[in-house]
């Protein structure tokens, strides 16, 4: 009997804390399903509340997971396989996108190649599409965009029926691709690429990110640059000269609001005030936030600016994440009180609210001080979690400070020039 990717990842803890070096729980599952990471290198795996799931994993594991694809979506000319009537009505196009071998042979997609989960959420939260069924569990999204449906599979595979004309039909198929350009996995890593553009990403630390760098399956793109490269901190002055900087400016001014929502929360939440509207009011603006980087890679012309967009996201992520652990925190407020867990908790939101503040204002010195104190914080962390019952607080914690350091440690990332 084989197994399916969604039916491993429902038996991970979910929590992407990052403390088994890969930013979300998706990546860890994808290691393990291909034989890169161990089920125990998981922290949480091993806890006594989830032995019976960690011995579900195993026993997976041994039947089989399939998640892997072959092959490499056609750039050239239109990169459409297959363009012809549609046979059910007159008049209209039918197209297909799909993965295919390339010049030099097909490229082993041993992860896959759309996230499924980071597929639905993306097609959900985009707002671009009239109507979207999704399921991460079969890995297949159902669209409707004015009178066209859209097949969209996780192994990359794009269908279009009911297009006006070829042009409709190739058009279709690069708005729904650069809404998926976050959920396509990079074949070196595992990472989707919103993880990656989250600065979470070990690997593409000191290079473009093959997925950030190589771009979505858009058959109108040109031009694919994945080598030559400038870093993230200039990407405030780089869509100044375009046309969609608006989408930008909207998100970066919502992301300064969103932090200071989420600072306020965690002085609330340290007083032992939930603050239920205001957790609405910040997760709604992390929705706009990624509404509007969508927004922008779709209408920006050139994929290397269009990757801006991708960290917007990635930011966007990572604000999200700490969001969620406040709200785990919440669960738990009583163990607030206690001076060594208040103290670390009011280092891991320094951490956050300084790793923003470093990359908006482009501060390398800045950035080095967060990483620094991320450092610190973590070796006082490893000493408290060793000895703690209350794991979860502690994770939690660390979560928010992770993804600070994420964010800080963006300014000097690689990203196509």
């Amino acid at each position: 009997m084989t197994h399916t990717f969604h039916e491993l990842y429902e038996l991970m803890p979910k929590k992407d804390c990052g403390l088994c070096n890969n930013p979300s729980c998706r990546t860890m599952a994808r290691k393990i399903a291909t034989g890169d990471a161990k089920p125990e290198q998981c922290v949480n795996l091993v806890r006594p509340e989830y032995q019976e799931n960690l011995e579900k994993i195993k026993l997976y594991l041994q039947q089989g997971v399939e998640i892997g694809a072959k092959g490499t979506i056609v750039v050239e000319e239109t990169g459409v396989t297959y363009i012809h009537p549609c046979i059910s009505e007159a008049g209209r196009i039918a197209a297909e996108s799909k993965l295919t071998a390339g010049p030099e042979g097909p490229v082993d997609l041993k992860f896959g190649f759309f996230d499924p989960i980071a597929m639905c959420w993306a097609l959900n939260v985009s707002g671009l599409f009239r109507e979207v069924r999704c399921s991460p569990k079969l890995g297949v999204a159902r669209i409707i965009i004015d009178d066209k449906t859209v097949m969209v599979f996780q192994d990359g595979r794009i269908n279009v029926r009911r297009a006006k004309d070829k042009q409709d039909a190739i058009q279709t198929i690069r708005l729904v691709s650069r809404s998926l350009w976050g959920a396509i996995i990079c074949s070196c890593c595992g990472n989707s690429g919103l993880d990656c553009g989250s600065g979470g990403c070990e690997e593409c630390l000191g290079k473009v990110c093959p997925v950030i760098g190589g771009g979505p399956p858009d058959p109108t793109i040109s031009s694919r640059n994945k080598t030559q490269a400038t870093t993230a901190s200039t990407m405030f002055d780089r869509v100044k000269t375009l046309k969609t900087r608006h989408y930008f400016d909207e998100a970066v001014q919502i992301l300064d609001k969103g932090f200071e929502n989420f600072q306020v929360l965690s002085t609330k939440l340290s007083s032992g005030v939930f603050d239920k509207s205001g957790f609405q009011e910040l997760e709604g603006r992390v929705t706009n936030v990624n509404q509007l980087a969508i927004r922008f890679i779709v209408d920006t012309p050139k994929i290397q600016d269009a990757a801006i967009g991708v960290i917007l996201g990635g930011i966007a992520l990572d604000l999200s994440r700490m969001v969620d652990g406040l709200k785990t925190l919440a669960q738990y407020m009583d163990k607030l009180i206690s001076p060594s867990i208040q103290e670390l908790f009011v280092s891991a939101v320094d951490i956050a609210v300084a790793g923003y503040k470093a990359l908006k204002t482009m501060d390398f010195n800045l950035s080095d001080q967060v990483k620094a104190q991320y450092m610190a914080f973590r070796k006082k962390w490893a000493e408290g979690f060793r000895t703690t019952p209350d794991k979860d607080v502690f994770v939690a914690i660390e979560k928010i400070a992770t993804n600070g350091y994420y964010i800080a440690r963006l300014l000097a990332k690689p990203v196509p020039a």
